[in-house]
């Protein structure tokens, strides 16, 4: 089948380029043939392995270097096109045989367009994947949502752990669970082994607000049976950040068994650091993580690496499957136990983490979240 994917977000590289490329390489890897649907002198940046087929209504529209009255009127300006460019998805729809159109990052504001648009009345699936909603967008979303029930082909997916719909009586939203994030250019080595030392890796864009000490400091406290090495990397982008990590480095250089990277990795540098790694530790404490999935969650699972992580940070997945551990972060001497605790005992608990990562990528993998789509089109094809 042809699938259309319809984008029009501009990133430079991260969770939308990357998901856009799972979409890509699965409807590739099933048989079907993939397309790039998107607005004139869209920039791509990577190359996807799918045909492009360009938009009619202008160019993608940026805030970037725009001040606080340029981004009210660019604001408008995007809108406008976007419904320029849902209308224009309609007409290429029959023009080229396209069997569904996959929108893979929307907000309620995408529905609010659709809506004014000939794309609601289309006679193929339009499924809008929705990256998590947040509390204060709920009703905003629920309120779109009923609006599109009148128009069969309009399909809303939420990506999510959790169920905040149960009341709502929504009858045209499916929740589905996200997918993995899996390394492009290396192998995976999906047998965990145990050897010295162990090596836990935190990655990460660095900012001032991060409390990058709380978890060095517990680092240093911590007292450590087994031999640990651990890999602190830093992206800066503004100055006053890049100042503060190495203030950092020099605080923490002489603690014995930490190496600072302060440096962004990228491709296929990112890709090999976090297989160089045992661990990954990823103690964000974010409640948005509650709503919507973590990239580096799913990052740590589609690359086999036990994480240790934060407990807001889609707790259903450790509930469910034995990937790593939580901590607490209320005070440096929990966290420090924990530490202690887990890297104490990971000799004797690889095993367990290697077959909970073997359970888990089955259970999120690029195989379940095509079919999820793919199997309404096949249904109203016999229909």
């Amino acid at each position: 089948m042809k699938i259309a994917i319809l984008e029009s977000i501009i990133m430079p590289a991260g969770h939308e380029v990357e998901f856009d490329r799972i979409l890509v390489d699965e409807l590739n890897n099933q048989g079907h043939e993939p397309v790039m649907l998107v607005p004139e002198n869209f920039p791509f940046k990577i190359k996807y392995n799918a045909k492009v087929n360009y938009l009619e209504g202008g160019e993608v529209v940026t805030y970037a270097g725009a001040n606080k009255f340029q981004k009210l009127w660019l604001s408008v300006k995007r809108e406008s096109r976007r419904r320029k460019w849902f209308n224009s998805a309609y007409k290429k729809s029959s023009e080229n045989n396209y069997d569904a159109i996959i929108i893979p990052t929307a907000t309620y504001r995408y529905l609010r367009a659709i809506l004014d648009t000939d794309l609601k009345n289309s006679k193929i699936p339009v499924y809008i994947i929705f990256h998590g909603i947040n509390p204060q967008e709920k009703a905003n979303f629920v309120k779109q949502a009923k609006r599109c029930e009148r128009y069969p082909n309009i399909h809303l997916k939420v990506i999510t752990l959790r169920n905040d719909f149960a009341n709502d009586g929504l009858k045209n939203v499916d929740l589905i669970v996200p997918p993995v994030f899996k390394p492009q250019d290396l192998p995976v080595d999906k047998n965990l082994t145990y050897t010295e030392p162990l090596t836990l890796g935190f990655f990460g864009q660095y900012r001032r607000e991060k409390n990058v000490r709380f978890f060095l400091d517990a680092f240093k406290r911590a007292k450590f049976t087994v031999p640990v090495k651990l890999i602190m990397q830093g992206a800066t982008a503004r100055t006053e950040d890049s100042e503060e990590f190495e203030k950092i480095i020099s605080e923490y250089r002489d603690v014995p068994g930490i190496e600072f990277w302060h440096k962004n990795l990228i491709g296929e540098e990112w890709q090999k650091a976090l297989l160089g790694v045992d661990v990954i530790i990823a103690p964000y404490a974010a409640e948005r993580y509650r709503y919507h999935w973590s990239a580096m969650l799913f990052t740590a699972i589609g690359f086999y690496k036990p994480i240790l992580q934060s407990p807001e940070m889609n707790p259903e997945v450790l509930q469910a499957y034995n990937v790593g551990e939580a901590v607490a972060l209320d005070s440096v001497d929990a966290f420090t136990k924990q530490l202690e605790t887990f890297v104490n005992s990971y000799p004797e608990k690889h095993g367990q983490y290697k077959q909970g990562l073997i359970e888990a990528n089955e259970a999120y993998s690029h195989e379940n979240l095509i079919k999820n789509f793919l199997s309404k089109v096949k249904k109203q094809r016999i229909f």
